[in-house]
């Protein structure tokens, strides 16, 4: 059981254990204590359970919150639940009435944000990440990011680079900003300078890093190599993103198996896009390849150009995980 696993069971035991011990507490004044932290921990569980992928469970948990207490969390959770659910029509309902509630929702414009991005309309994302950067008191780098993707989404690299160039100047320990950097620049072709950022970003990524941004670093590596005809290297690294994080995207064995085509290794490359089909059934992508390298298989007169789709496709899988929540 990784980190991120143990994580969710402590939280699902002491949620569990708190809820119980509400239940049989008759003191008035003990309850109202005991219940706002068994709240507490319910959106904190309510939270990690949709990072897991659990989002009907995560959905159960919002909804259960008292809309009196806690109006704005929930309309955030339920509604980043049925974004991820992809139920979008009934999310930005939930948003559009969060935001005529609390206009001034930081939280609630990303959202909208993350939807809108989505559903591939990157203007409209930008307006609503503008919206959540007016309304940030806090000043979260995160809304500085999403604002960047925004831009790179529209083709603005320049104004993307400009803001995410601030943000590596200022946070250098943070590796997330150098692997969005080397994003943008394979994303505009320039592949050598892109393996320069992925390689800064892997120098300061440590075991406490995020584990989106621990994949983001090795899909981009790996991409990075496939681009500059470095084969082995770009199968070194996808497989050891994959050892590192196997159950973190299907980016992973999407360009491994990139990788093993570009030696022309096919058989290598069927048995791993089978693993990783197996571990994440409802990518289509994947999927996709995998049959484009079994005909392949069936046709070994088809020539030595592989299918490898995944020299950019990342950039677009990895995106949609990085919308600050």
């Amino acid at each position: 059981m990784n980190g991120e696993q143990t994580e969710l069971k402590t939280l699902k035991e002491e949620y569990l254990m708190a809820a119980r011990k509400l239940s049989r507490v008759k003191s008035e004044a003990k309850r109202r204590e005991l219940k706002e932290h068994v709240d507490d921990l319910k959106i904190n569980l309510g939270w990690t359970l949709l990072d897991h992928a659990e989002y009907e469970q995560g959905l159960a948990l919002f909804e259960s919150l008292s809309w009196r207490d806690y109006g704005e969390t929930k309309f955030n959770g339920i509604s980043r639940a049925l974004v991820e659910m992809k139920h979008y029509g009934e999310a930005r309902k939930i948003l559009e009435k969060g935001l005529k509630e609390f206009p001034e929702s930081c939280a609630l414009w990303t959202c909208l944000g993350n939807l809108n991005e989505r559903l591939g309309d990157h203007f409209e994302s930008l307006i609503c990440y503008e919206a959540a950067i007016r309304c940030d008191s806090e000043k979260d780098p995160g809304t500085l990011l999403n604002k960047a993707l925004a831009l790179m989404g529209l083709g603005s690299h320049t104004d993307a680079v400009s803001i995410i160039d601030h943000l590596i100047d200022e946070y250098p320990e943070e590796p997330l900003y150098p692997a969005e950097r080397g994003n943008c620049a394979l994303e505009t072709g320039y592949a050598r300078e892109a393996l320069q950022y992925y390689q800064k970003a892997m120098a300061v990524y440590t075991e406490s890093s995020d584990v989106h941004t621990g994949v983001c670093i090795y899909a981009g590596l790996c991409s990075a190599y496939i681009e500059l005809g470095m084969k082995r290297e770009a199968i070194m690294t996808a497989l050891e993103g994959i050892k590192r994080f196997p159950d973190g995207y299907s980016v992973l064995y999407y360009n491994a198996g990139a990788a093993f085509m570009g030696m022309g290794w096919r058989k290598e490359a069927l048995e791993i896009l089978k693993k990783g089909a197996e571990k994440f059934p409802n990518d289509d992508e994947l999927k996709e390849f995998l049959k484009e390298v079994e005909d392949d298989m069936d046709d070994p007169d088809k020539g030595d150009n592989p299918p490898i789709l995944g020299l950019i496709l990342f950039i677009a899988l990895m995106h949609k995980k990085w919308r600050k929540k």
